[in-house]
């Protein structure tokens, strides 16, 4: 079996005036944390668009599981097993946490089955350890636990990879520590995550691999474990 979970090939990404991405190549591992770090204009953000469907590559390819994929939008991306969480939450506060969950993909037909939604996300909930009240407006849920929510919104889709965009850029000191043990958990039931973070501190501490951009281009890579801090620094500025 292929050890790469996701393969991206010469990624190139070309806007009017602009080349974002320039032959970027990208080998993920299955069940593995993997780093995605680099200055503001780096790339980043563009790679994971390409990943999550937003942008389409100008060129190169990308390989899921082996097999080559083509994405059209970022529910599309889900489908095929690559949710992305961003910065931003995309949760509607006036919804419940089941709601948010299963937007769009209500169980029951002709009618919907409210007992099977509940059910189903309070199970997704409890596989991450938690138990909250799943017909509660995420409105009214702590940054943490909307976080989480996401993350079972991820696990609705058997999402194979995850990407965690700053995923600790809200959470408190005593939140972060509450999260950690969620991504190990992860790993360790096989879902790759791909963790989009300017903590160097954070990377040491929870990541396997590390990946560094800069100016559109894939500069160096290592196991966290071989390199240092001034390394990692060294090649995000050059």
């Amino acid at each position: 079996m292929n050890d790469y979970v996701l393969e991206m090939n010469g990624i190139t990404k070309v806007f009017p005036g602009v080349v974002a991405l320039d032959d970027v190549t990208l080998k993920v591992k299955r069940g593995v944390i993997h780093a995605l770090i680099g200055e503001n204009g780096a790339g980043k953000s563009t790679l994971m668009k390409v990943l999550n469907g937003v942008y389409t590559q100008t060129s190169g390819s990308l390989i899921l599981e082996g097999k080559e994929l083509e994405l059209h939008g970022v529910r599309d991306a889900q489908e095929k097993g690559i949710s992305t969480i961003f910065q931003e939450f995309n949760l509607i506060n006036s919804l419940s946490v089941a709601e948010n969950i299963f937007l769009g993909r209500y169980l029951g037909k002709g009618h919907i089955d409210w007992k099977k939604i509940n059910a189903n996300a309070k199970k997704l909930i409890e596989s991450l350890g938690f138990n909250f009240d799943v017909t509660k407006p995420v409105g009214r849920l702590s940054t943490a636990e909307k976080q989480l929510v996401e993350i079972a919104k991820a696990l609705s889709y058997q999402a194979k990879i995850i990407v965690m965009d700053e995923p600790t850029s809200s959470l408190t000191k005593n939140e972060i520590e509450i999260f950690f043990p969620i991504i190990k958990k992860l790993k360790e039931d096989g879902i790759t995550i791909i963790y989009i973070s300017h903590k160097l501190d954070e990377i040491f501490q929870i990541c396997d691999m590390v990946s560094v951009l800069r100016d559109g281009k894939l500069v160096g890579e290592s196991f966290v474990k071989d390199t240092s801090r001034e390394k990692i620094i060294e090649m995000m500025v050059g």
